[in-house]
């Protein structure tokens, strides 16, 4: 396009240009940017108890049968006093168990991640489309609805309804992090990017922890029981989307009460659209761009090694340290409650390093990044060879920890690179690696089997994803870039390309007009 030229001209093109500019003074005390970080943080949060407590509500929801009641062919109950538990509760009752095997919950686990990936780019798309509020709502409100009516489609049609209805939810969910991050390049000035976006993503932590607790406190309750987790998170899942349509604002520029000192803060920097344009989507120069690569690469890895210790690391503290399971939840717990500690801490050092011209963009987000990749993984390398229960815990707590720092690494180059299509990037780079995270189980399963107490054998498994680690966090270090990629100003339309390019004509020639009068007086 003809206006391409003239943007392109204005974006760094080496690394020593990255450094961030001498900015206006920030604004005292809290902005609007703080309100819209912190209804941001809320939404990610409800989003993921919604994502997290069927895991625990399932064991309520399952009627495991006792064995003794059953022939040795397992065809008809024998035992008096071993009568159905619903057998007594009226059809329409939805305090029940429900007699679905293995295969069937993994089902609608699954279900939720068919839907999550399939959904991940045309989501980016939305985003870029129409912005990042309206979306997150969508996904609130049918998450809301969806969640509370789970009791009554269990009842009404049974797995194969709740399979649907978790695919719904995860389709719908797709939308969040492109959303966010769409949102977060237009609110996080470059000196703010650290510590803003990690107050907005350490939802994903503190979601998972709290659907885990109360869940398991409703599931457990003799008097509340599990469809009380349900309407809790539905309802809360409604709240939130009133809260983004009442206080969230998808541009500064838009906010009706933004002071100017600090729309003038934000906007600074000039690499994002101030006023929203309809741009088209680069494919062409994203899926060619080796620093976009270099992300997904590290993004592949750390999903992967998230899940290992996310699923296996319960399975591997009974079976090998021997832990029992009430001190098994505390100790499986203590890793995500350092990786929520240790991302604040990443996000306040890294706007530091960068603000303080201690390092470039580039540096800090390539150190983050090897902080919690390369060196966590040295750890987890030392945990998988620890027998002492106590010296591995603590070795895991740093291992997770440390992972935090991919919050300021590779999770907020996609802005780095393009805040004009963060969205689109960050679905592309979490399809990707939600993808690659189904190589986990099938590695644990094929090198671990059914001989879950061989020590040996989860030895290789952690040296597995210990060099997936190494790699992807290399690859990263190679072709990582800090500066606006000038594709970030690509696909305006015509009329608004010939518009700037007339008004760059313009200010040129207005300035060289000035440059020869004053020529002229001297």
């Amino acid at each position: 396009m003809a206006g391409d030229k003239v943007v392109y001209e204005s974006v760094p093109k080496h690394e020593k240009h990255e450094e961030p500019r001498q900015r206006p003074q920030r604004p005292k005390g809290l902005g609007i940017r703080h309100i819209q970080t912190a209804i941001l943080f809320i939404c990610l949060t409800i989003a993921y108890t919604i994502r997290s407590q069927l895991s625990v509500l399932m064991v309520a929801m399952v009627k495991v049968p006792d064995p003794r009641c059953f022939d040795v062919n397992e065809t008809r109950s024998y035992t008096e006093g071993c009568d159905d538990v619903n057998a007594n509760i009226s059809r329409w009752n939805i305090y029940r168990r429900y007699e679905w095997n293995k295969s069937t919950q993994e089902m609608i686990t699954f279900s939720f991640f068919v839907g999550y990936t399939s959904m991940m780019i045309p989501m980016g798309l939305i985003a870029q489309k129409f912005g990042g509020k309206r979306p997150i709502m969508f996904a609130l409100a049918v998450n809301g609805v969806v969640c509370f009516c789970t009791p009554w489609i269990a009842l009404v049609g049974g797995w194969m309804a709740v399979s649907a209805s978790r695919l719904v939810l995860g389709m719908t969910q797709a939308a969040m992090y492109p959303c966010i991050h769409t949102m977060l390049a237009k609110w996080a000035p470059l000196c703010e990017r650290g510590t803003l976006s990690t107050y907005i993503y350490t939802g994903s932590q503190v979601g998972t922890i709290i659907a885990f607790q109360l869940s398991g406190l409703f599931a457990g309750s003799p008097v509340l029981g599990w469809p009380v987790s349900y309407w809790l998170f539905g309802t809360l899942s409604l709240i939130s989307c009133g809260l983004l349509g009442w206080l969230g604002v998808g541009n500064p520029h838009d906010h009706p009460t933004i002071k100017s000192e600090e729309l003038a803060y934000i906007i600074e920097d000039l690499a994002v659209d101030v006023v929203p344009k309809k741009r088209k989507t680069p494919w062409k120069h994203i899926l060619t761009s080796k620093p976009v690569w270099g992300l997904i690469a590290t993004h592949a890895g750390s999903a992967d090694s998230y899940l290992l210790i996310l699923t296996e690391i319960p399975i591997y503290m009974k079976h090998i340290l021997h832990v029992d399971l009430k001190r098994n939840g505390l100790y499986s717990s203590l890793p995500y409650i350092a990786l929520y500690v240790m991302a604040i801490i990443f996000g306040y050092a890294s706007d530091y390093a960068a603000n303080k011209k201690i390092m470039s963009i580039v540096n800090v987000r390539r150190t983050a990044n090897s902080i919690a990749m390369a060196v966590s993984a040295v750890f987890l390398f030392g945990f998988s060879f620890v027998n002492d229960t106590t010296l591995a815990v603590v070795l895991l707590i740093i291992a997770h920890g440390l992972h935090a720092g991919i919050h300021v690494g590779f999770h907020i180059n996609h802005i780095d690179l393009a805040p004009n299509f963060a969205g689109p990037i960050m679905a592309l780079s979490n399809m990707i690696a939600s993808l690659t995270v189904l190589v986990v189980p099938v590695i644990v399963s094929t090198v671990v089997k059914d001989d879950v107490t061989n020590h040996r054998k989860w030895q290789y498994v952690f040296i597995i994803f210990v060099a997936i680690m190494f790699i992807s966090n290399t690859i990263f270090v190679v072709f990582a870039k800090g500066t606006v990629q000038p594709w970030n100003f690509y696909g305006e339309e015509e009329n608004g390309a010939d518009n700037e390019l007339t008004e760059t004509k313009d200010d040129k020639s207005s300035k060289e007009k000035e440059s020869q009068q004053d020529v002229t007086r001297n």
